[in-house]
């Protein structure tokens, strides 16, 4: 029997599924034709427009378990063989020359059927921020008839941190350009600086708002040839931010150092030989901190390998060298390598100096390389102390509560858990 081009419920009447289970029905029915979104080989890419299959004839089996069951075979997973009833022609399917319109990110599912009124959901998972925000800049490179290599390359300027920090501005952006109906990429400056001065008067500093600037401008289409963050009338913006809301700077210092390193000469600070591991990682960190004037990215960077780390004879100098490949995040103008200085000569090591010694950096570095020896699992200079992580790399959080808690112990009553 034959059905009319268009399908719908009348068409289907004959071949719907008996309340008693699987059903044979002989013959062939025409159907209408199928529309296949290419997203369906590419989850999370978004439709960017359709396929159409040609009308074919379907057959059903009593062999077939009813749709859904467990028994029912995947698609697309080779060609039946004689003896099976035939679900589709292999143009229906869409195999392995299938290309996806998109830049290959990993793995960002999404839920729902390409085939169902509500189509996917548009808003990402929470994990796939940054993979969101990346593929909106690697779009706009590809438009520029760049391979995709190259845009790949490209994407890899920024650290990680900054890729992740950018795409959870651009989300906040197109949070609220989806409120008040606006395309996020094609927006008029006028929308940019509507959605700048939202976050104004929310209370957000200028400091801020260039982040937000940086980002929109990372995933924005050029205005007038112009990135975002140098258009006229957003830097405008930004200055009269600045004026209207000018950073706050304390004029007295909220710790005294002076009062950190008397601190770090008793215990339980001291004697070094007999402090616990956490209570040496602490004062190890802080020291060559203070005296390096190094970021914290820059002290994780250090390594204990024989061609980064040396000592002079006698122990009266040290110097520092990052792991090879190291870029740091803002280019300093202290140079490598990082060499400290004791402060009170090996001769001179006597009970007269003996504040110097508790203070001295090269001192306090050498016990601890030789105690971390004992669980150190990496080459990384500073390694966790702690279980579970014991003797693993220490992460820049890490590195930076150890510093503040160093310096914050002064405060600390003597029943601190950093005893």
């Amino acid at each position: 029997m034959d059905a009319s081009p268009r399908g719908g419920e009348a068409d289907l009447e004959s071949i719907w599924s008996s309340p008693g289970g699987p059903f044979c029905h002989e013959g062939e029915h025409a159907m209408s034709p199928l529309v296949l979104s290419s997203s369906s080989s590419s989850p999370g890419a978004g439709c960017h427009g359709a396929d159409v299959a040609e009308a074919t004839s379907v057959r059903f089996s009593p062999d077939r378990s009813a749709p859904g069951s467990s028994r029912e075979s995947a698609p697309g997973r080779g060609f039946p063989s004689s003896s099976s009833p035939v679900l589709a022609r292999p143009s229906m399917v869409l195999g392995p020359d299938f290309s996806p319109r998109r830049l290959s990110l990993g793995d960002s599912r999404q839920e729902g059927s390409p085939l169902t009124g509500r189509g996917f959901n548009s808003s990402p998972p929470a994990g796939a921020v940054e993979a969101v925000g990346v593929a909106s800049e690697g779009a706009h490179l590809l438009a520029s008839s760049l391979s995709t290599e190259v845009v790949e390359t490209i994407l890899h300027s920024r650290a990680p941190s900054t890729r992740k920090l950018y795409a959870l501005k651009w989300k906040l952006f197109t949070s609220w350009c989806g409120r008040h109906q606006q395309d996020p990429v094609n927006c008029p400056v006028g929308s940019v600086l509507e959605f700048l001065q939202d976050r104004l008067s929310a209370g957000l500093s200028h400091s801020t708002l260039k982040v937000y600037v940086a980002a929109i401008a990372a995933y924005h289409s050029p205005l007038g040839g112009l990135s975002v963050g140098k258009d006229p009338l957003v830097t405008r913006f930004l200055r009269g931010a600045l004026r209207l809301r000018p950073p706050v700077r304390p004029r007295v210092p909220t710790w005294d150092l002076s009062v950190v390193l008397e601190a770090l000469c008793r215990p339980p600070f001291e004697p070094i030989e007999e402090i616990s591991d956490k209570l040496l990682s602490l004062k190890t960190v802080l020291l060559p901190a203070l005296s390096s004037l190094k970021r914290v990215g820059d002290l994780q960077a250090l390594s204990v390998a024989p061609s980064f780390l040396d000592f002079a004879p006698g122990l009266s100098k040290a110097f520092l060298y990052p792991r090879s490949g190291y870029v740091p995040k803002v280019p300093s103008s202290t140079p490598w390598p990082v060499v400290l200085q004791a402060f009170c000569p090996p001769l001179f090591r006597d009970p007269d100096h003996q504040k110097l010694n508790c203070m001295c950096p090269v001192w306090s570095l050498d016990t601890y390389v030789h105690r971390a020896a004992r669980w150190r699992k990496s080459d990384q200079l500073f390694v966790c102390f702690g279980p579970p992580k014991r003797g693993l790399p220490a992460s820049k959080q890490s590195l930076s509560r150890w510093i503040v808690d160093a310096i914050c112990w002064r405060m600390r009553p003597l029943t601190s858990p950093l005893l």
